[in-house]
Formats: structure tokens, C-alpha cells, sequence
């Protein structure tokens, strides 16, 4: 059951949101993850709010 789950949590992110999640899991900071993606913590706010919407 969780692989399906996962599987769908997948298909409801873009890529991009999946990289910060992945990196945000890893317990990276903002700062850490923008700096790694080349983004600006804003944006990286912005990927991890809508992940959170998409799984929930």
C-alpha cells in the first residue's frame, strides 16, 4: 500500500519539487537547498508550500 501511495505522491509533484523535497528530507536548509538548485530560498518556500498542498 505505501508504494502505491508513493507512487502517487510522486505523479502529483513536478521535478523540481520533487529535487527540494528529496533535499529537504535529507535536512538541508533553505539556504542549503537553494544553493544547490541555483534557486532563491523564496522559491525553494515556494516548492515546499506546494508540495505540502499536494500531499495533503
Amino acid at each position: 500500500m505505501s508504494a502505491v501511495r508513493d507512487v502517487r505522491a510522486k505523479s502529483l509533484l513536478t521535478i523540481r519539487e520533487r529535487e527540494v523535497f528529496e533535499l529537504l528530507v535529507q535536512d538541508k536548509t533553505t539556504k542549503e537547498i537553494a544553493e544547490t538548485l541555483f534557486i532563491s530560498e523564496k522559491t525553494v518556500r515556494n516548492h515546499i508550500s506546494n508540495v505540502i498542498w499536494s500531499l495533503v
